[in-house]
């Protein structure tokens, strides 16, 4: 009988080691490390390389400092193209009739009327400059916010793993106390088991 419970009790040590040391790894996992958010990493990188595509592309199409040259433009041309751009087609239809009867009647000297200032067209020049500008800082505003929000679902995801990991660690503390507590009652209870298999012979 002695034998037996020698056994026995090896028996009920390699069991708590075998469910104490299965597959699953029980070493703890620093809450530090880093975590692996392979698609909420993929949109952020998405998002900052289409920015940058997109700088590159705007400096590759800007066109390189140079010399000023003003190009002489008339000033029924001007007119035009100053009423075109604002929307001002039936000023714009008004004028061109009023201007070709004129023309077509001698009533205007084209040579006096000459052209535009040059500083006309340089401030119209840099009003379209600093429209593309503008334009180009509202893009760039936009992508930042989507890289914003993009990262900030990365963080997000990545707060959420590690406190399902924190969860499972706390889970896995528990089960192995759990499983200790239950070698200590077997141990506990194998005197009181010799004592009725002897009392049992004795009968």
């Amino acid at each position: 009988m002695k034998t037996m419970s020698a056994v026995q009790k090896k028996h009920d040590n390699e069991s708590v080691q075998t469910e104490s040391d299965d597959d699953f790894q029980y070493e703890e996992v620093s809450l530090d490390d880093d975590w692996s958010l392979t698609e909420g990493e993929e949109d952020l990188e998405a998002t900052v390389k289409a920015i940058q595509d997109r700088a590159e592309v705007a400096r590759a199409a800007a066109p390189r400092p140079g010399p000023v040259t003003h190009q002489p433009v008339a000033v029924d041309d001007f007119l035009r193209s100053f009423l075109s751009e604002m929307d001002m087609t039936e000023t714009l239809e008004c004028f061109q009739t009023e201007w070709t009867e004129m023309a077509q009647k001698g009533l205007v000297d084209i040579e006096r009327v000459g052209v535009v200032p040059d500083v006309y067209t340089e401030n119209k020049r840099l009003e379209n400059e600093l429209k593309n500008a503008h334009r180009d800082r509202d893009e760039y505003r936009v992508a930042a916010s989507a890289a914003g929000e993009t990262l900030a679902k990365v963080q997000k995801a990545r707060d959420f793993h590690r406190l399902q990991h924190k969860r499972v660690v706390q889970e896995k503390n528990r089960l192995i106390e759990e499983i200790r507590k239950l070698k200590v009652q077997c141990d506990n209870y194998e005197p009181a088991v010799k004592r009725m298999n002897e009392n049992t012979k004795q009968f």
